[in-house]
């Protein structure tokens, strides 16, 4: 599987390259971090002197993620969280999703990052309002050539989902063994999560397998 964890983009607009911007993503970056990777595309708003922070959903609605007003530059000042589902065209959607400024309904977690993230996940996520995500697969090899270096390479392509990998798979070997001359001497993982080992009259070695490439978002 991939080392590194699915999130949605950064973005790219010009406010990124101001200090006032960076500073505040930097401050909140935790939970801009958790958003991403539910995966929101997540983005830090200044308007007018307000601070906020901003998750896109795939309705054209998005997150509005303060506190008792706006956030502060410095997250030591927060007084807890307060977090609404609005749309800028639809005034109608208008709705309360997370609490913990000390009247809300979740006081009691206060500055708490965690809380917070796991009631935007499941509210998202029974709405269906996260973009969707995809697993990846690939055809990876690793060889050892006769001058005994090591090579390890991923196919051109990733597929979505593990039969279409296994197929490739499948071909590729085929081709290996009837039109490249290499040899099968080791082969397990059955017809689910197929590697086999194959070596050539020059020494070469080579192993091939199909590889979980992690997520993205579709």
């Amino acid at each position: 599987m991939s080392d590194n964890p699915l999130m949605a983009p950064a973005p790219t607009h010009r406010n990124v390259r101001t200090l006032l911007w960076q500073g505040l993503w930097t401050a909140y970056e935790p939970l801009i971090s958790g958003l991403r990777r539910i995966p929101l595309p997540t983005d830090v708003e200044i308007s007018g002197g307000a601070f906020g922070i901003t998750a896109d959903l795939i309705d054209g609605s998005h997150l509005w993620i303060a506190s008792t007003g706006d956030l502060p530059i410095e997250p030591a000042e927060l007084t807890g969280f307060h977090v609404r589902r609005v749309h800028a065209d639809n005034p109608t959607v208008d709705e309360l999703v997370y609490d913990s400024t000390p009247d809300g309904p979740q006081a009691e977690h206060r500055n708490n990052v965690v809380p917070l993230l796991t009631a935007i996940t499941t509210f998202v996520t029974e709405r269906r309002l996260a973009p969707p995500v995809i697993n990846l697969f690939s055809i990876r090899t690793a060889a050892v050539t006769e001058t005994h270096r090591a090579q390890v390479m991923r196919g051109p392509d990733l597929f979505p989902s593990r039969e279409e990998a296994v197929k490739e798979y499948g071909q590729l070997t085929h081709r290996m063994e009837h039109e490249a001359g290499w040899r099968l001497i080791y082969q397990t993982g059955g017809a689910d999560w197929p590697v086999s080992v194959w070596n050539d009259l020059k020494g070469s070695i080579i192993i091939v397998f199909v590889a979980d490439e992690g997520q993205a978002m579709s």
